[in-house]
């Protein structure tokens, strides 16, 4: 009779679960798994929050030191103020992190010496990391983001729509007004185009400020906010091209849930993005996006078709095999009995 295995524990500390939870049960496959929200705790701005934020980062620590305490592993879910809580108090623990995007901009504060394994997202990212924190070198490994190919699927009958979608939370490096003013150009030569808006803004100055471009250009009739989403892939199957117009990502994972949606993704070129999509589906200014969509809807149907088809046999195994929800678990569990043994 074998010896029973004892899965190590690992606490899964984050702040928002949105890009974690599809990684959960690749990580009880190998781990205890501890699922350990914790709050995100930035320096007050308001008055109101400086007679307030003693206490949430009494209790931040609290549940943070309660949430590690008893595990083998400690993965941090966005390389945060967590992090550089756990780094300090934990540091006999092995520690893991994520970085998604805007952490690579301000890195936290954190005791990087203690810190074993940095999973980032892009290629991009690694480079400039490494450039931040040489002490990182061999630490640092890319996985891509997960895109579910089967729940993102294409519709059973695909029509054109005269439809661009953009997908996000709408803030401002987001480039909504950029592709606003954009769409007005291409709107000049095709006129039947609509665009939609898509997703949720925490600024109601900066949406009213988008909604003030939208009425000067003379466009209301032909964008709509839509907000919230209730059917997402329904949106998709309604979109030709699912837009970026950011200054920067990591992924931008709606372009590539649009793209096995059988909708054409077009991308402004942040940095990284090329990792992902070739140079006819990434526009360099203006001129070339409005150059780009014009191309598109000058192709037939099958033409479309065929071109989507390509790009998507060719760009979202990246998203999904090998799949990276296992390939983030095994690597854990691999850095792990690396690290027991030292």
């Amino acid at each position: 009779m074998s010896p029973k295995v004892i899965k190590p524990k690992i606490s899964v500390l984050f702040s928002t679960p949105t890009f974690i939870t599809p990684y959960r049960s690749s990580l009880e496959s190998n781990f205890v798994v501890q699922w350990s929200p914790i709050p995100y705790t930035p320096p007050p701005k308001k008055i109101l929050e400086y007679f307030s934020f003693p206490f949430r980062l009494i209790n931040k620590k609290i549940r943070t030191f309660f949430s590690s305490n008893k595990a083998d592993i400690l993965f941090v879910e966005f390389a945060n103020e967590t992090l550089a809580l756990v780094s300090k108090i934990q540091k006999s623990k092995m520690i893991v992190t994520r970085l998604h995007r805007y952490e690579l901009f301000s890195l936290p504060n954190a005791n990087w010496s203690v810190v074993d394994l940095v999973i980032v997202v892009n290629n991009w990212m690694a480079r400039e990391l490494e450039d931040k924190l040489p002490s990182l070198k061999g630490k640092i490994i890319c996985i891509p983001n997960f895109v579910d190919v089967d729940y993102w699927h294409k519709p059973k009958k695909h029509i054109i729509n005269n439809q661009i979608s953009m997908v996000g939370n709408i803030e401002k490096r987001k480039g909504h007004d950029k592709a606003i003013i954009a769409f007005s150009k291409v709107i000049k030569e095709k006129k039947d185009l609509k665009f939609k808006i898509i997703g949720k803004c925490k600024n109601q100055v900066f949406l009213d400020s988008l909604k003030s471009l939208v009425d000067d250009l003379g466009l209301a009739s032909s964008i709509e906010f839509v907000g919230y989403a209730e059917d997402l892939r329904q949106e998709y199957h309604n979109s030709d091209i699912i837009l970026s117009f950011s200054e920067h990502e990591s992924t931008h994972l709606t372009l590539f849930e649009g793209l096995s949606c059988g909708v054409w993704p077009l991308s402004r070129n942040w940095e990284g993005v090329d990792e992902f999509l070739p140079s006819s589906n990434i526009f360099l200014d203006e001129k070339d996006f409005v150059k780009k969509v014009l191309s598109f809807y000058s192709n037939d149907i099958t033409q479309n078709l065929n071109d989507i088809g390509s790009l998507a046999s060719s760009v979202l195994p990246k998203f999904s095999n090998p799949d990276p929800r296992k390939t983030l678990s095994d690597t854990i569990l691999n850095h792990y009995l690396s690290f027991n043994k030292k």
